[in-house]
């Protein structure tokens, strides 16, 4: 049977590839997929790669709209003219909730995996009940909310936990800094002379964690005359286990970095364009870091604006270089975290469950 994962981002890539791993051990399914490295590597024949499409902001999405439009019209194409089985749409709204209304009409069975927009608390996508079969999604008033929509929605906990376990990374001593900027192009290039700045004259240990879909050389030449620095592609759960602090780009990575029980300062350097945005929809003043959405309080700093000031964040962040209260306020709320995003073979029991969806 034909499955056919759309993962529209380096998260997305990472579940996705996990899933397929666990499908195929499952019953005779034939991976394609929209993805990234990971999912390459597992043996999906690729349809599309999307390790460049994530945006943030107008700029930035109007960048890659003409791009991704082309690309939806080749992956409508190939669904059309595939015998069809199970659609999974992995988050990425931009594009994933029309897929998704498309291949239903076309004959898919739809398996949402990680509904966009699922941290909301108060509001769910409306249009997911009627162009899904079934909805795993990460968060328990997530599936709360979409089943009384009308979804058929399960909440079989983050895929966040199974991943970081199946790691297993070291629980040895941790020293250093750990540096994750980003896993967009802009992102990057925004972030790295920012915190080249913040980190400058800093003499203990640097270690970036770089998603395996960033241009590593790229990454390299930005930071140029920077401190000197390790620079590990593809090990994130390895480096946040060897550092004692994070200084991490906002995303999907902060609550990796909570998970892997990594205290932390949060960072976004926005463009101006950006930072106007962020003022004129209202959004100056909000968090922007999964922990402190999650808990619904700040428990870890954030700075997001055009104009930073490297001082603050370096002395924010060299607080949680010591046992310092600061430093214990987080580990506790990173427990708490932990216990908010329910089991850790969510990625497991959703692959089972699919397989269900497709064979019944």
């Amino acid at each position: 049977m034909n499955v056919f994962i759309c993962a529209g981002e380096a998260s997305g890539d990472r579940y996705g590839a996990a899933f397929a791993h666990h499908l195929k051990g499952l019953a005779e399914f034939k991976i394609h997929a929209v993805g990234g490295p990971l999912l390459r590597a597992g043996g999906a024949q690729m349809v599309e790669e999307s390790s460049r499409w994530g945006a943030i902001g107008i700029a930035q999405a109007l960048m890659v709209a003409v791009p991704v439009m082309l690309a939806e019209k080749r992956i409508k194409r190939a669904l059309a003219g595939m015998e069809p089985g199970l659609f999974v749409p992995i988050d990425f709204g931009y594009i994933n909730v029309r897929l998704a209304r498309f291949a239903k009409q076309h004959g898919w069975k739809v398996f949402y995996f990680v509904p966009p927009g699922s941290w909301r608390r108060d509001r769910q996508g409306a249009d997911l009940p009627a162009v899904t079969n079934a909805i795993a999604t990460p968060f328990e008033w997530s599936a709360k909310l979409l089943n009384e929509a009308g979804a058929n929605a399960r909440w079989l906990g983050h895929p966040i936990k199974e991943l970081i376990k199946a790691a297993a990374p070291q629980s040895g001593a941790r020293e250093g800094v750990a540096v994750l900027p980003g896993s967009r192009e802009h992102e990057i290039s925004l972030n790295l002379p920012l915190i080249a700045q913040v980190l400058a004259g800093y003499e203990g240990r640097i270690e970036f964690g770089l998603a395996p879909s960033v241009n590593l050389e790229q990454v390299k030449a930005l930071w140029g005359n920077g401190p000197k620095a390790e620079f590990t592609q593809g090990d994130l759960y390895g480096v946040l286990s060897r550092a004692k602090a994070a200084l991490a780009c906002s995303g999907t990575v902060t609550l990796e970095t909570a998970l892997c029980r990594t205290p932390m300062v949060v960072i976004y350097k926005l463009s101006p364009m950006q930072a106007l945005q962020g003022r004129l929809m209202g959004l100056a003043g909000k968090s922007i870091s999964l922990p402190n959405i999650l808990l619904q309080r700040t428990v870890v700093p954030e700075f997001a604006d055009a104009k930073l000031d490297p001082q603050e964040i370096r002395a924010r962040l060299y607080e949680l270089l010591e046992d310092t209260p600061e430093r214990t306020k987080q580990l506790e709320a990173f427990q708490e975290l932990d216990q908010l995003l329910g089991p850790d073979n969510g990625i497991e029991a959703a692959a089972q469950w699919a397989a269900e969806i497709a064979l019944g």
